[in-house]
């Protein structure tokens, strides 16, 4: 498939036909050994009744995208259907969505959806599902916490500040199978933003409010699977739905999620009661553990390796804060040792970082950054002078903060506090949030100093750079930036004008140090050697990974194979 830059401005060829989905699910899963309503058992596969899959994480607070993307439960692309989802090379596939036109303008992407999608309840699921659903993120009284990333649909931002109603937002259901999003200016990324538009019952949500996906009872689904148990603290279980008729349908008959820390990861693989250690927002298999792994037979071999696109760096308050001195900025990023940090800390785990876009990701050029800040204690002694705190002298008190941190992150964070210590004479304290206090917290900018990653949802540096405009997660601002980023985002058919726009305003990000920069990960996942499927092989950015996309099918892809009877 093209990328989204070179469609320009014609309309999209349709991607697929109701008869095409049913050829590729078949093409996908093999034709032998029914499994529920949809999915056929490939030949080298276990009985259905062993096709469970047993993962272990963190617990959130809501299976509903649409309430919270920060504070939600993993995950909601199990119990709905987005209109398109996106492939292991991140290219968009049918979904809900049997194909897809754009606007000559650019500025209207028209979906048509499959016949036959019902709710677990036997409700259709039609057009004005998925007005409701993006109305709900749109509304201020929801207070979603991503606003910004789906800022580009006409009067979403607007609506969600409070200055238009959600009603003036840019999608119609123009019939109950079609539905239209319009932008406020082309945009080549609608396509991926919409696999993240996991569509709710309406019917269910105007009775129950946020607390429908939280029950088996009310929590609807019109995906692959339906939630059959959450028991807080413990488990989440989610089954095969019978009632699916889409594209990726799984020949996974159940998932089981088990709740439990990072720590716990390792110990549950070792003693057989999850399948697989999943990467998570951080790293859970720490340095450590990687050395364990690697000296053992068995677990070397169901070790599996592959750059993520994912960037950590430190973030700073706003206006109300010493770090509106763009001084003290320049001297917490020159006493930062990132080098130090890659080698001594992650040991292997990452490279160091020199900007917001990750290498190998779309627009990125991280070498030229390079030279740009450098780890260099005397000049941030001087720096931090200049603005007033000799050697940290009447510096104000503040906590580095950390976002439900895994061991190896406490770690860096330790690190960074010793070097700041060290370089600065600076006081730094260490302060762990549960994941949603941190989140709201951060989005309100109300957290001074942060240590954070950003991971990708979507191949296209908008999801990268939209972070850093003016209103988004954190408290730097930028008109400069926001106008770069703006232009960049609105060019289609030229993409090597949008990565020029994207690294110019990437420069400034660096050099104003709207944030420290320090690495990119490189992640480890352990798998059972009977795992297998059409998804465990590398892309062609050479990631191998469970999750290659975010907004993708994920787990469900692949399945159990009669080698755990063997």
């Amino acid at each position: 498939m093209e990328h989204w830059g070179s469609l320009s401005r014609r309309s999209l060829i349709r991607q697929s036909t109701g008869a095409a989905i049913g050829i590729m699910a078949a093409a996908r899963l093999g034709q032998t050994g029914l499994v529920g309503a949809q999915t056929t058992l490939p030949e080298d596969a276990a009985p259905a009744e062993e096709q469970v899959l047993r993962v272990m994480g963190r617990e959130g607070r809501y299976l509903d995208w649409s309430k919270s993307v920060q504070q939600r439960q993993f995950e909601s692309a199990l119990i709905t259907e987005p209109l398109v989802r996106q492939d292991e090379n991140y290219e968009l596939q049918p979904a809900a969505a049997t194909s897809w036109d754009i606007s000559e303008d650019g500025l209207t992407w028209t979906f048509h959806l499959r016949e036959g999608m019902v709710w677990s309840d036997g409700t259709p699921v039609t057009a004005n599902d998925y007005v409701f659903t993006l109305r709900r993120m749109a509304s201020p009284e929801n207070a979603f916490d991503v606003v910004f990333y789906y800022a580009s649909i006409k009067n979403f931002a607007e609506a969600n500040a409070g200055e238009v109603p959600v009603e003036e937002v840019g999608i119609e259901a123009l019939d109950d199978l079609t539905v239209a999003i319009t932008t406020s200016q082309p945009t080549p990324f609608l396509g991926l933003i919409s696999s993240d538009i996991y569509v709710i019952p309406p019917h269910i949500v105007e009775v129950e409010g946020d607390n429908w996906s939280l029950s088996p009872e009310t929590c609807l689904s019109c995906g692959p699977f339906k939630l059959q148990e959450w028991d807080k603290g413990r488990q989440l279980v989610f089954v095969n739905n019978p009632d699916y008729n889409g594209p990726w349908a799984s020949p996974l008959q159940s998932i089981t999620y088990l709740i439990g820390d990072d720590a716990a990861q390792f110990p549950a693989y070792q003693n057989g009661e999850i399948d697989l250690i999943d990467r998570g927002y951080e790293q859970i298999i720490s340095p450590a553990d990687q050395m364990y792994i690697e000296g053992d037979a068995t677990l070397s071999e169901e070790l599996h390796t592959f750059p993520q696109f994912q960037t950590w760096w430190l973030a700073f308050g706003g206006e109300d804060t010493a770090f509106a001195d763009i001084k003290v900025r320049q001297a917490f990023a020159h006493a930062v040792d990132k080098d130090a940090l890659v080698a001594s800390v992650l040991r292997g785990q990452a490279v160091a970082a020199y900007g917001l876009l990750p290498p190998g990701f779309h627009s990125a050029n991280p070498e030229r950054l390079k030279d740009l800040v450098v780890y260099d204690p005397e000049l941030a002694k001087q720096e931090l002078a200049d603005a007033g705190f000799p050697d940290g002298e009447g510096f104000p008190s503040y906590d580095l903060f950390l976002r439900d941190p895994s061991p190896t992150v406490q770690t860096v964070a330790q690190a960074i506090q010793a070097m700041l210590k060290e370089n600065l004479g600076i006081e730094v304290g260490i302060q762990s949030l549960e994941r949603g206090i941190f989140t709201e917290r951060n989005n309100a900018h109300e957290l001074p100093f942060v240590l954070i990653p950003w991971d990708m949802d979507y191949y296209d540096a908008s999801n990268f750079m939209g972070v850093y405009v003016t209103g988004g997660r954190h408290a730097w601002s930028n008109a400069e930036y926001d106008t770069l980023v703006r232009e960049a985002d609105g060019i289609v058919g030229d993409e090597a004008k949008r990565a020029e726009l994207y690294q110019q305003a990437e420069d400034i990000l660096v050099t104003d140090v709207g944030a420290v920069f320090l690495w990119n990960p490189i992640f480890m996942q352990l798998w059972k050697s009977y795992l297998t499927g059409p998804r465990l092989h590398e892309n062609k950015f050479g990631i191998l990974s469970w999750q290659a996309p975010q907004s993708g099918p994920h787990y469900y892809t692949n399945y159990v194979s009669n080698e755990k009877n063997s």
